[in-house]
């Protein structure tokens, strides 16, 4: 597994167990891991092109005050 599969799924395990622990809102019905983050269902879409990025940039700062 690539260095950024790896993290990718760190940080999906990370917001997984994040739901789970704030689940009593939730009521037990958040899927399991495996059930919410199929691996059978990824697709490798390669690379964002330069406007996804610029889009995300511009999301990202104007979410942070810049004009």
């Amino acid at each position: 597994m690539s260095r950024l599969k790896i993290e990718m799924t760190m940080r999906n395990r990370s917001a997984w167990n994040t739901a789970a622990l704030v689940g009593s809102a939730m009521a037990g019905k958040l899927p399991r891991f495996d059930e919410f983050f199929r691996s059978d269902t990824a697709v490798d879409r390669g690379p964002q092109s330069p406007e996804q990025q610029e889009a995300a940039l511009r999301v990202l700062a104007a979410t942070w005050g810049a004009v």
